[in-house]
C-alpha cells in the first residue's frame, strides 16, 4: 500500500480474472442460505485455465444436517478473458438444466446478456485479500427482484 493509494486499493488495478489467477488453489469454507439458517461446508477449487487465459472454478456445497442430499450444490464454473477483452462466466450446475453463459457487467459481477435464462440471476466473485474468496449466488423466481441468497465465504487451505 502506496502512501499516494486510497485506503483499500490495490497499487495496479487488477480485474477479477488477474486475481484469481494470482490466487490459485484449495479452498474450504462456509456456504449460507440467506435468511434461513441453512449454512453447508464450502469447497472451491481454483485452477488456471490453459494459456492463463482464466480460471476453473469447481465448486461443492456439503449439507450434512439439512434436509434433502448431503451433497447440496455442484458446479463447474470458467471464468475468463473473452476475445473481445471482456470477462464471461460459463456455468454448469446441479440445479440448472443447461449452461449459464454471464458477462462481466462491474468488477466481480456476472450476469446474463440478452439471451434467454431460466431464472433472473447474477453472480459475484471476489478476492477481498489473497487467499479469501466470496461466491455469491443471486437469483429470483421470474418476475422478481434479484437477491442475494447463496454466499460461500472461503480462506485457502495448503494441499
Amino acid at each position: 500500500q502506496s502512501e499516494h493509494e486510497p485506503e483499500g486499493l490495490r497499487s495496479c488495478d487488477m480485474g477479477i480474472v488477474d486475481d484469481l489467477l494470482a490466487n490459485p488453489g484449495l479452498y474450504i469454507g462456509t456456504d449460507t442460505v440467506v435468511g434461513t439458517d441453512l449454512v453447508g461446508a464450502a469447497r472451491i477449487v481454483v485452477a488456471p485455465l490453459p494459456g492463463r487465459a482464466g480460471v476453473s472454478l469447481d465448486y461443492e456445497v456439503l449439507n450434512g444436517l439439512a434436509p434433502g442430499p448431503v451433497l447440496g450444490h455442484v458446479e463447474h464454473t470458467m471464468i475468463g478473458t473473452a476475445d473481445d477483452g471482456g470477462a464471461v462466466m460459463v456455468i454448469a450446475h446441479t440445479h440448472g438444466e443447461g449452461i449459464s453463459i454471464l458477462r462481466e457487467t462491474e468488477s466481480g459481477v456476472f450476469e446474463p446478456g440478452d439471451g434467454p435464462v431460466p431464472y433472473p440471476m447474477k453472480v459475484v466473485v471476489s478476492v477481498p485479500e489473497p487467499g479469501r474468496l466470496r461466491h455469491a449466488w443471486w437469483y429470483g423466481s421470474p418476475g422478481e427482484t434479484l437477491t442475494e441468497r447463496d454466499v460461500a465465504e472461503l480462506e485457502r487451505v495448503p494441499r
